[in-house]
């Protein structure tokens, strides 16, 4: 929230000046002394004061407001209010804050102050304090307002002001509450808020999450790179570490050469030799080895993914073959994610999902629960080469069992 427009909110001079010093009984508290009028005897100043309002002249304003409070004998409840608004009003034009809240503050707490204004004045409060970086009474004014009402923009302030007081988790937690609230999609400043919050709460679950939403709304490199980085920080096993760089591979933030060469060796280790060939010819192409150790080391990675891959690839109908007589589904999903990796996407669909229809995928393997998830990230994979991003996304909504890889699968779902 700006803290100028967050005062041009609370605080219409025309509403001031159209009112001739007087207002409605219904809108005066019942300790509003003065019948909702100014007394006569300060009206002459106080009209003057009114009149250097319309023209833009603050001092003026402040020195007629002074004339008015010089004027011997007591001052109604009204005459206080309306003096403080106008001294509010124009050192607010004049830029100095600390002035300008303490008047307004002055005014809210009078009792002619009307209820109606009091959640626009709670708005301005909160501007003027945020700049004068009085945290304590931004939090406190933010609040007051948003009981009398959920606005969005007053959230915002709130949360900012708790940032800035080191109050994290207060400050993400109002956030998520206000984008749990919206039907809009969320400001990307809005989710950049809640993602530094988290990050100094150390909540990681909160980072990740707004990195999700940023990738969804505003789909940027560096927001998804970050999304990976957070993912690679755990401790993957080379299942989970092979899909994460698959994912990171197709929204183009896998940009390390030793993840280059990571994946490569892992496709070849899972006999796909036509993937390890496409990630090297992808890193060569996009100059990721510039080393001159790291161009030799993968240019002889390279060589041996096409010697295999030539091997591989001509073998495939036989391995299907077999693989249909198979007890179980895991050779057909292998052989179904070879033909994926060699440009087949519609056959490495259908066998897939032969090896999952099949079923007793992994049994008794300790990394059972990655593979039965892994044949369906496999499945979404292949579908999304060929386009069918329905089937696909039926299929990244299947990965079920381990925590790793429904994180992969949600990701995936985003890039849908």
């Amino acid at each position: 929230m700006s803290i100028r427009s967050g005062l041009g909110i609370a605080f219409a001079a025309t509403a001031i000046l159209g009112m001739g010093f007087s207002a409605p009984a219904t809108a005066q508290g019942a300790g509003c002394t003065g019948g909702g009028k100014i007394s006569k005897t300060i009206a002459k100043p106080m009209t003057a004061a009114q009149e250097a309002m319309k023209a833009k002249r603050w001092q003026d304003v402040l020195n007629r407001v002074r004339e008015s409070e010089a004027v011997p004998g007591a001052k109604s409840a009204f005459d206080q209010y309306y003096m403080a608004e106008f001294r509010g009003y124009a050192y607010h034009n004049l830029r100095q804050d600390a002035d300008a809240a303490r008047e307004l503050e002055n005014a809210l707490n009078s009792p002619c102050m009307p209820e109606a204004k009091k959640a626009d004045r709670y708005k301005a409060l909160v501007g003027l304090y945020t700049s004068l970086k009085n945290y304590p009474k931004a939090i406190d004014y933010a609040n007051r307002g948003l009981k009398l009402s959920r606005d969005p923009e007053l959230q915002v302030a709130l949360a900012q002001a708790y940032y800035q007081s080191g109050k994290n988790k207060e400050a993400a937690a109002v956030m998520k509450d206000m984008l749990a609230d919206s039907n809009r999609a969320p400001k990307e400043q809005q989710l950049l808020l809640i993602r530094a919050a988290c990050e100094k709460a150390g909540d990681n679950a909160c980072v990740s999450s707004a990195y999700e939403k940023l990738v969804v709304y505003y789909p940027k490199p560096e927001y998804w790179q970050n999304l990976m980085k957070s993912l690679r920080g755990g401790d993957l096993d080379d299942i989970q570490a092979h899909n994460v760089m698959r994912l990171a591979l197709q929204v183009n933030v896998l940009k390390d050469p030793e993840q280059f060469k990571e994946m490569a060796q892992l496709g070849l280790e899972e006999k796909l030799a036509c993937e390890a060939q496409s990630v090297l010819e992808q890193g060569f192409a996009k100059k990721v080895f510039v080393e001159k150790r790291d161009v030799d080391v993968n240019t002889r990675l390279l060589e041996a993914a096409k010697k295999e891959a030539a091997v591989e690839k001509p073998s495939l109908p036989k391995n299907e073959a077999a693989a249909q007589g198979a007890a179980t589904g895991d050779a057909l999903v292998k052989v179904g994610a070879q033909y994926l990796a060699c440009g087949d996407a519609a056959k490495g669909a259908q066998l897939i999902q032969a090896g999952i229809t099949k079923g007793s995928l992994a049994k008794g393997d300790p990394k059972e629960a990655e593979r039965n998830d892994e044949a369906y990230l496999l499945l979404g994979m292949a579908h999304m080469k060929g386009n069918n991003k329905a089937e696909a996304a039926k299929a990244f909504r299947a990965v079920k069992k381990d925590p790793t890889m429904v994180r992969i699968a949600k990701l995936w779902l985003l890039n849908t």
